[in-house]
């Protein structure tokens, strides 16, 4: 089977953060992005949200302006795209499209259809950490298929101002006990207690990996996604009885709405606290600075002592190169350029509130919910990729995704839904 090596996650992200002294650049970005290959690049924007095209825009603007060379951008819905994008590959993809480290990553690169960016990565030099360039390697051939970018935590997001109206402070929550008062004092306030929005598939997975993490460790997190562990098993159900006591303080509509019906409650002032992860903010930006300026974030609590808070999903994004594109060279350029301090610069000046993983971004300007989730992250001694992305996709999107939203309906047929999962893993072929 085709999987991450167990590298040190938190080495990945903890490599990243320090960020902002690094060494003098190398002089191989310049040659890298200034490609012979002058035909105009295609780009694929992951997510239709006003501020993430802005930003790519931004970035493609920056690379045209240094190097002549034309950028055309799409945006597309970001669920349909990542479901399909094997098909996409195999078809006439643009050049370079925004995409995701771990699984998602390798088991494309494995397939041929990603164009490999090892002499980009090289030619950006000290700008990425080692550790940041392992965590994007594929184990297959020990290659690298995507330029790291941006990295985020998920935890438990909350307006600052909803919770001090309702009387409540979220950063008390350090227990399992302390979560569940602060969901029932936000329910009697005739709030949305723990926003979801699953229509994807995916976003609930979230929730499902941090209290995995908490209730079993980072281990069985690996094992379990990688079939060393059944879904069946009395740990995996335990996992699920605690995201059972969270359903009844979620919103009717949870499997009908997306991502962004559930960040639009929080938005609105209409929800408590909401899992997911931190790539949302700038949506929030957007909106306004006080907007902005509103958003929190503090760790999912701990429910077993003997783990703690000790894991956490922080996934590495990044801008991969498509092998069947009409300009595949043209496009690892460009992609180098994403990964480059001018690339972040130009995406920070258009909003972009990220944490970057190139050394050459200074920290010490970061503002205070950026800060916020360095220390989120820090406090975690393991680092997940997340659950589609630390399992082979043809289970994570089309089992486990499903099997979640059918659990979200209802809970109590977690036995007969965990052995059809079971089954269903045995099933799937060799890789």
């Amino acid at each position: 089977m085709t999987n991450e090596k167990d590298v040190s996650r938190r080495s990945v992200l903890k490599g990243a953060a320090v960020g902002g002294v690094g060494l003098a650049a190398g002089a191989g970005l310049l040659a890298g992005c200034s490609s012979k290959n002058e035909d105009p690049v295609t780009f694929t924007v992951r997510g239709t949200s006003e501020s993430g095209i802005k930003i790519a825009q931004a970035v493609n603007d920056a690379y045209t302006a240094k190097t002549g060379i034309k950028v055309t951008q799409q945006a597309v819905e970001s669920d349909p795209f990542q479901n399909g994008i094997s098909q996409y590959l195999q078809g006439t993809p643009d050049d370079v499209f925004g995409w995701m480290a771990g699984w998602r990553t390798n088991f494309r690169a494995s397939q041929g259809l990603l164009h490999d960016v090892s002499d980009n990565i090289k030619n950006l030099g000290d700008q990425l950490t080692s550790a940041v360039i392992q965590g994007a390697t594929n184990p297959e051939d020990s290659k690298q298929y995507i330029i790291p970018t941006t990295y985020y935590p998920w935890g438990l997001h909350y307006r600052k101002s909803t919770m001090q109206e309702i009387g409540q402070d979220p950063e008390n929550i350090a227990t399992w006990d302390d979560l569940m008062k602060i969901m029932e004092a936000t329910k009697k306030k005739g709030l949305v207690a723990y926003p979801m929005g699953n229509k994807g598939g995916w976003e609930a997975m979230g929730t499902f990996d941090v209290i995995n993490a908490r209730v079993n460790g980072y281990q069985y997190h690996i094992d379990l996604l990688n079939g060393k562990a059944k879904w069946s098993d009395a740990k995996t159900l335990e996992t699920f009885k605690h995201f059972a006591m969270l359903v009844p303080y979620m919103n009717p509509n949870k499997n009908d709405i997306e991502w962004d019906g559930m960040r639009d409650l929080l938005l609105q002032k209409k929800a408590g606290v909401m899992m997911m992860g931190s790539w949302f903010a700038n949506d929030f930006l957007a909106q306004s600075q006080a907007d902005y300026d509103d958003l929190w974030l503090v760790p999912f609590p701990e429910i077993n002592p003997e783990f703690k808070r000790d894991s956490i999903d922080a996934p590495l994004d990044g801008i991969c190169v498509s092998a069947n594109g009409a300009n595949p060279e043209g496009g690892a350029a460009l992609a180098e350029f994403w990964g480059s301090e001018e690339g972040m610069v130009a995406a920070q000046g258009a909003g972009d509130t990220s944490l970057y993983v190139n050394t050459k971004m200074d920290t010490s300007g970061y503002d205070a919910f950026n800060t916020q989730k360095l220390a989120v992250i820090a406090e975690a001694k393991n680092i997940m990729f997340f659950l589609d992305r630390d399992c082979r996709n043809d289970f994570a999107a089309t089992v486990v995704g499903p099997a979640i939203q059918n659990f979200l309906k209802n809970p109590a047929d977690i036995n007969k839904i965990t052995e059809s999962m079971d089954e269903q893993w045995a099933a799937l072929p060799a890789l």
